[in-house]
């Protein structure tokens, strides 16, 4: 009897904890859904010999998928010791990104070089109030091509600048691209030492016309200069013409080849007559 009124006891302590635990979760819901949306927000530093700029990206969360915030205004500022100094303001577009444009002339640096930039976002009463900052230092990134006994070689220098003074860079990733259509093609990664990395160069790269490549080589997500790239035409690359013959049937061309509209036609020939085979054969068992 004992033994039946615990249980019967503990089972009602479990179904008063279990209605408590399922209120306390509708209560956190209901106030998480009431209040402003959470923001995430990333900003990153880029730098190259045409300038730099930041990129800023704001995205919140939808039933566990990041969605684009867009057509919200993203303000840019410059953090010294002393004050903050805000450089302007950016309408995010439909991928949720703000690209700020840096002038250097405008910009106060620190003794080591570096400056410090933030992004805001001041949120609204669908959104909260999102912020990020980077830390950077500025370099430049130089590509020269040599050509000695049939053999290529690509050197990447690297100067950082301090105070206009010039600092070589030091045991820093690198990475050499060429350029394509869709996305830069690997090849070569190395470390800035003593402010420069050589590689060979491959040979059998196909390239425009006369053999020109687009050369890429690029610092990415430094912890100190963000993303650094320098860009050179080489013609180390195989001519290859890219000027269609009239008459060419190739699967990349407008005019498919004949191979493939006979292999279609026939399969489409099969189809229909196996569908009109069926059809008769209905009609015929109609009959009987």
């Amino acid at each position: 009897m004992i033994k039946a009124d615990i249980r019967h006891f503990t089972g009602g302590i479990r179904k008063i904890l279990g209605s408590l635990l399922l209120l306390f979760i509708s209560l956190t819901l209901s106030r998480s859904q009431d209040g402003p949306q959470r923001v995430f927000m990333y900003l990153d530093y880029f730098q190259s010999e045409n300038g730099q700029y930041l990129l800023a990206e704001v995205k919140y969360r939808v039933e566990g998928e990041f969605t684009q915030l867009s057509d919200v205004a993203i303000n840019f500022y410059l953090n010294t010791d002393t004050s903050q100094i805000k450089l302007g303001t950016v309408i995010t577009g439909l991928n949720g990104k703000a690209r700020f444009e840096l002038n250097e002339d405008n910009l106060i640096r620190n003794v080591d070089g570096s400056a410090k930039f933030e992004s805001i976002f001041e949120g609204n009463e669908g959104f909260s109030q999102a912020t990020k900052d980077v830390t950077t230092k500025r370099v430049n990134l130089s590509l020269e091509g040599e050509t000695e006994d049939s053999i290529n070689t690509l050197t990447v220098s690297g100067i950082e600048l301090i105070n206009g003074e010039e600092i070589e860079v030091s045991e820093t990733d690198i990475s050499i691209f060429v350029k394509r259509t869709y996305s830069d093609l690997p090849i070569a990664e190395g470390t800035l030492e003593d402010g420069s990395f050589s590689t060979e160069f491959p040979e059998d790269l196909p390239g425009d016309d006369s053999g020109n490549l687009w050369i890429i080589a690029r610092i990415i997500d430094h912890d100190d200069y963000g993303t650094v790239e320098t860009r050179k035409q080489l013609a180390w690359g195989i001519p290859v013409s890219h000027v269609q013959e009239a008459g060419t049937r190739e699967l990349w061309t407008r005019d498919a080849p004949l191979w493939i509209i006979m292999s279609v036609t026939l399969a489409f020939t099969a189809a229909w007559f196996h569908y009109f085979l069926s059809i008769s054969k209905l009609f015929k068992i109609r009959k009987l």
